[in-house]
Parts: C-alpha cells; sequence; structure tokens
C-alpha cells in the first residue's frame, strides 16, 4: 500500500473514494465534511440524512456508532463514493486511537467492496475531536500498513501548511 501526505483540501484529492470525520448524527457543518458537502452539493448531505433516517427507523436513535464508517455518493464531486467514518462522540469531544483503528478498518473495507483501489482520508479525530495529531496519524499509520486491503493508494489530506509538513516527517520515519 503507498501512502502519501497531500496538503489542501480533501475534495481536491484524486482518489476513487473519499473519507470525512465526522460525528454520529453526519451533519456534515466542519471541516472535511463541510468541504464534501459544499463541493458535493445538498445530494451528499440528503444521502447522510437518509443514513440518519434509516438508523432512527431500525434502532430507535438519531445517531450512527462512534467508529462505524457509511457510504453516499458523493455528488457532483470526481469521486466514486464519499465514506462518512464516524471519528468522535456527537459533541466532538471522544475519541481515541481504537476509535481512528475502526475509522480506518471500516473505510478501507467499504472502499473495497466498491472496487476502489484509492482513497482519500483525513487524519481521524484530529480537529474537533481534540486527538493529538501526531497520535491519530500514527495510529492510522500502523493501521493501513497491518491491512490487508485491496486498497493501495491512501493519500491523507492535511489542509494546514505546518501539519502537513509535520505528517510526511512521521509519514518517512515510519518506514
Amino acid at each position: 500500500m503507498h501512502i502519501s501526505i497531500f496538503h489542501g483540501d480533501i475534495a481536491d484529492v484524486q482518489a476513487d473514494a473519499v473519507c470525512t470525520s465526522t460525528n454520529p448524527r453526519l451533519s456534515l457543518m466542519m471541516g472535511t465534511g463541510a468541504s464534501i458537502r459544499d463541493r458535493g452539493g445538498f445530494e451528499v448531505l440528503r444521502a447522510c440524512e437518509q443514513l440518519i433516517e434509516q438508523e432512527r427507523n431500525r434502532s430507535g436513535r438519531s445517531v450512527l456508532p462512534v467508529g462505524s464508517a457509511h457510504a453516499t455518493t458523493a455528488g457532483a464531486l470526481p469521486f466514486k463514493l464519499a465514506i462518512h467514518c464516524i471519528a468522535s462522540d456527537a459533541n466532538h469531544h471522544v475519541s481515541s486511537p481504537d476509535i481512528v483503528r475502526s475509522c480506518v478498518r471500516n473505510a478501507l473495507r467499504i472502499a473495497a467492496e466498491n472496487g476502489c483501489a484509492s482513497i482519500a482520508m483525513p487524519v481521524f479525530a484530529a480537529g474537533h475531536a481534540r486527538l493529538r495529531f501526531d497520535l491519530a496519524l500514527k495510529t492510522m499509520l500502523e493501521t493501513l500498513r497491518d491491512s490487508d486491503s485491496t486498497v493501495n493508494e491512501v493519500t491523507i489530506a492535511v489542509n494546514d501548511l505546518d501539519r502537513a509538513e509535520a505528517a510526511r516527517a512521521i509519514v518517512a520515519s515510519s518506514t
């Protein structure tokens, strides 16, 4: 598996699938979710609303499990699909390396099941969920390297230049 760092908006990465790091309500109001919603169009948000409605009908709850991942259309974006990874609790306060691992594994599984050879991911839980950036990234790298997924190209998008440089250093030191 080839892993690279992209500095910029995740919606600009060239990949078969794109991930958001979101909350259990799939609100897509901040960060990568907002980027995918804004650039993909409200078709993406409507698909997320349908997932929440299905969960409400199934379980009586209007939230999805932390660590889970859910595929929708990518709308107007050139990706085959968007994969929404629940990287924190509803208040963006609780996350952990275990949650990040689950997000990465579930995103890879969904991408592979949909014939995707490449995927774009943010650094899960390192924004509003407040997991330390280096810990979240190292956890992602370990999980990716331990994976036997058929996805062979992973691009990790980092919007902040200083963090992108730090991420490149972490990737280089972990090979």
